[in-house]
């Protein structure tokens, strides 16, 4: 009773804060990126608690337990992935396009209403497989910890998020991650100090783990598979999350800075989770479902008030993932579809309550998504990365090296990107799937400079930029 209490403290102060700072929303910009007025330590929290979700939580402790500290590279590369976009990705977004509100209105910029819509599309498909990725999470916590069922767990949780998410838009999802930011970074290490300890500390885990599981060199029959993985994960992939982060920044040293710390808060946190999931492989061992080992570890290893307080920072990682993707959903089904749809203009009061409907909708949709049958949570997530990267994060990697094409180059591109990458999918070791959304975009990446080249419409992005 202790720790439900502790729990539905945490949910009350979430929905609570949501609410409050959720005032005075009254305009699409404000629903989208508020004032641009966010403290730095506020946008460091958005970031990072955005950053890091159930699929983290769940599936990078799966993955540990599964196959050993090798899959910490892939995790680790990631840190690498947003120190680029800190470097060299955020001052050229905010340079060229300060005065946007998403990653559909750059697209346009670049590449017409097609590249608009064409984003647009992706990011809703996209979102709706993260955000169901995310809910899906909270069913197995509210199952295992709660005694809940996983559907009803999913639904009462995710409502939760719907609520605030839609009430306040970035202003409340801003001020709640803030709130979950601190409660995840005491609650996740404290569960790694407790299953660390009962394993006899650092010595008495790696004595205790088969040597195959500390095995990262090429004698592990994984190695090849994850290092062309670490490598594809080290470039930016421009989710709309981060570069609307980027766009409510104040100025470009808030920006680097909020991504700076991310990229260093990164590391020790997948060492924990890491540590965890290990301890888990000693503690429980064969385990029928691996997606639940972050939960059999919350829900047999911890004291009283020591579990509720790690429940709270689970689902403070969960609803802070999924609050930010719902956000960035409605914006892109009102700004970046909506006009090309109804060809009337559509006033900003109308739009603003769109985007509230559009999160419910979204929200309750991601619910029955989850239903899809993945053997791991981790394949579930990156499936969705392939309706993603050969739409958006190529253009967008060819716009930070300063050219673009065409609309024609760009859409056959794309095709061309989707070919490769499902082909590639159908014919590679399993171990190399992973890896398939970052084929996906070097394909149409590649396509669109061969393409423009052979045509002539490969442009200096400078001369068309304003």
């Amino acid at each position: 009773m202790i720790d439900l209490f502790i729990v539905c403290i945490y949910l009350i102060i979430t929905l609570s804060v949501g609410f409050f700072c959720g005032r005075g929303v009254n305009t699409m910009r404000d629903f989208a990126v508020s004032n641009k007025s966010f403290p730095t330590v506020a946008m460091l929290s958005t970031v990072f608690a955005t950053c890091i979700g159930g699929d983290d939580l769940l599936g990078d402790t799966e993955r540990a337990y599964s196959v050993g500290i090798i899959f910490l590279l892939i995790s680790i590369a990631q840190c690498g992935n947003v120190f680029f976009t800190a470097q060299f990705v955020a001052p050229k977004i905010i340079k060229d396009f300060s005065d946007k509100i998403s990653i559909g209105e750059i697209m346009e910029n670049l590449y017409g209403k097609y590249g608009r819509i064409v984003c647009g599309i992706s990011n809703m498909l996209f979102t709706l497989g993260f955000v169901a990725v995310q809910v899906s999470c909270i069913g197995y916590v509210c199952n295992s910890l709660l005694g809940v069922s996983h559907i009803y767990g999913t639904i009462i949780g995710s409502l939760i998020v719907i609520a605030y998410s839609a009430f306040g838009g970035i202003r409340s999802v801003v001020f709640t991650d803030a709130v979950q930011f601190g409660v995840l970074i005491i609650g996740i290490p404290l569960i790694a100090s407790v299953v660390l300890g009962q394993v006899g500390g650092f010595n008495g885990l790696i004595s205790k783990l088969p040597p195959e599981y500390l095995n990262v060199g090429p004698s592990n029959k994984l190695f090849y598979g994850y290092m062309f993985t670490v490598f594809a994960f080290l470039f930016p992939n421009f989710l709309s999350v981060d570069i609307q982060r980027i766009l409510m920044a104040k100025d470009v040293k808030q920006a680097r800075s909020s991504l700076r710390w991310t990229s260093a808060l990164y590391i020790p946190f997948y060492v924990i989770l890491s540590i965890i999931g290990l301890c888990a492989y000693i503690l429980f061992p064969g385990i029928e479902d691996p997606n639940t080992v972050f939960l059999k570890v919350l829900s047999e290893s911890l004291p009283v008030v020591i579990k509720g307080i790690a429940v709270s920072a689970v689902l403070a990682v969960i609803m802070s993932t999924a609050d930010s993707f719902l956000n960035s959903a409605a914006i892109s089904a009102i700004d970046d579809l909506a006009p090309f749809l109804y060809r009337k203009k559509i006033g900003d009061n109308i739009k603003l309550r769109l985007a509230r409907i559009i999160t419910i909708v979204f929200g309750i949709s991601s619910i029955f998504i989850t239903m899809c049958s993945f053997d791991s949570i981790v394949e579930f997530l990156l499936f969705f990365f392939n309706f993603w990267m050969p739409v958006v994060s190529a253009p967008m990697l060819l716009y930070i090296f300063n050219f673009k094409t065409d609309v024609s180059t760009y859409l056959v591109s794309t095709i061309f990107g989707f070919i490769i990458l499902f082909t590639y999918r159908n014919f590679v070791p399993e171990e190399f799937e992973m890896a398939s959304q970052f084929v996906g975009m070097m394909a149409t990446f590649f396509g669109m400079i061969i393409l423009g080249k052979f045509r002539n419409r490969l442009y200096p992005i400078k001369s068309l930029v304003k």
